[in-house]
């Protein structure tokens, strides 16, 4: 069983030291797509059930209008037009949520985030894997199946705070302090063993909660040249029967 998105999230919110860490999600309306886009810059809407990025559309405001895309199609629309092309992307029947967009770091001029693998293979959560998912040239979404690709995430924090160790140990800390909070909250509601939680820097150097997926793909793992962190996660899977 999926969990949706929304039920994660605010799972998540009832947690104190979680709370600075989410970005503003509230369920999709009309009127909630146009405060939303009065207090923001962009937004993004998103099927509460979906993985893998697909039908995610992202709204941009621009000078008179908004810039609206999903995938590599994308529609300028007027103020009076742009709920009808944001409905012309989405699917008859799936619920979705406004999300707060975040103005994201950037790795080679590219927008990246951070895919943190946990298991439970015994007791406790563990991190299995840590990798930055760098998105492909003019997307939006890091996803391995829209194009985007894992980086070594010391790397990719080495270059961003400017080959500083003891900001780059610190931000690694915080992430891994997250992680585990994240999954030892969204594993006190749901029975699961593993989690894939996705989280990004923004322009301050601030961690954000993008999501908490209950059933993660490893195959970002696959595409690092050092081969401990899938064998970690594979093996782990073995012993848990998953």
């Amino acid at each position: 069983m999926t969990i949706g998105k929304m039920k994660k999230y605010r799972e998540m919110l009832q947690v104190p030291v979680l709370r600075p860490h989410l970005p503003e999600t509230v369920w999709m309306t009309d009127a909630r797509i146009l405060r939303m886009l009065q207090t923001y810059p962009s937004v993004f809407i998103k099927p509460n059930h979906g993985s893998g990025g697909s039908g995610i559309i992202r709204v941009k405001r621009l000078g008179r209008g908004f810039e609206v895309r999903c995938g590599s199609s994308l529609k300028i629309a007027g103020r009076s037009s742009v709920l009808k092309a944001i409905r012309s992307y989405r699917k008859p029947r799936h619920r979705y949520l406004v999300q707060k967009d975040l103005r994201l770091e950037k790795y080679h001029g590219k927008i990246f985030d951070i895919r943190v693998y946990l298991q439970k293979p015994k007791s406790r959560w563990i991190i299995s894997g840590m990798a930055a998912r760098v998105a492909a040239p003019h997307k939006f979404v890091t996803n391995y199946h829209k194009g985007g690709h894992a980086e070594p995430l010391r790397r990719v924090l080495m270059s961003l705070f400017q080959n500083d160790h003891s900001k780059v140990d610190a931000c690694f800390r915080k992430i891994e302090q997250l992680s585990i909070t994240i999954a030892e909250t969204v594993n006190k509601w749901h029975s699961i063993h593993e989690l894939g939680v996705d989280l990004a820097l923004d322009k301050n150097g601030h961690i954000w909660i993008i999501e908490a997926n209950s059933h993660p793909g490893h195959m970002l793992f696959t595409q690092l040249s050092d081969h401990t962190m899938i064998r970690t996660i594979m093996e782990n899977k073995r012993s848990m029967g998953i």
